[in-house]
């Protein structure tokens, strides 16, 4: 066996227990492979065969298990990162655009069935609050020196996954008022302006809805720490 096949070896059974998208998994193995081929190089120096600097190289990054956990860790924690920070600028977007929409539209009630208004509201509070700690908290728990070490936090992950809900439940829940409104009385709103913020919520909806989807099977692959 090359030396190229030892190698070659050890990263296609850690791209097997990687988690992730395909983008992050790609640059992992790059990276591990460049860390290999440097290793096998130094040790070609107090070796002349190739093939045993290699397996020497492998030993030295230790078992894959380990390795890939210790990257799937990393590979949660920037999901967790990138997922909250894009709900929590998602969230004022929403509130100004809609806001700037309705209230510039034409004078109109809220329709005849103030338990659905009420119910609406009630949504979209709650999920702004879900969102929003959830977020927050996950960002806190996941930044920092600390939070690269074992074991990680539980925060981390239950935090992203309600920022996530949260912000599905205020994108339903603005879907539901518009349709509302929309339905019962069409002449109190201005629609090439509300048109903005819809398409907004639905292109929102549209993505958080796949990016909770593949955190889950993120947390699935990374288990318990």
């Amino acid at each position: 066996m090359t030396e190229a096949a030892v190698l070659q070896r050890y990263t296609d059974h850690l791209a097997q227990h990687l988690v992730g998208p395909h983008s992050r998994r790609s640059a992992i193995i790059d990276e591990v492979m460049d860390g290999l081929q440097c290793a096998a190089e130094n040790n070609l120096e107090g070796c002349a065969d190739a093939e045993v600097a290699a397996h020497r190289a492998v030993q030295e990054w230790g078992p894959v298990g380990e390795v890939a956990r210790a990257y799937n860790d990393a590979t949660l924690r920037i999901s967790a990162s990138r997922l909250s920070q894009r709900a929590l600028c998602v969230l004022p977007l929403l509130a100004v655009t809609w806001a700037y929409a309705l209230l510039s539209g034409p004078a109109g009630p809220w329709g005849y069935h103030p338990p659905l208004l009420l119910t609406g509201l009630s949504a979209v509070a709650f999920g702004c609050v879900l969102c929003l700690s959830g977020a927050i908290s996950g960002l806190h728990k996941g930044s920092g020196i600390r939070a690269a070490g074992p074991p990680r936090d539980v925060t981390v992950t239950t935090g992203t996954l309600a920022a996530l809900i949260g912000m599905l439940c205020v994108l339903a829940a603005l879907v539901f008022l518009l349709l509302n409104r929309g339905l019962n009385h069409p002449d109190s709103l201005d629609w090439p302006m509300v048109s903005i913020p819809a398409t907004l919520t639905v292109l929102s909806g549209a993505y958080f809805s796949l990016a909770l989807k593949r955190f889950l099977s993120v947390v699935r692959g990374v288990g318990p720490s």
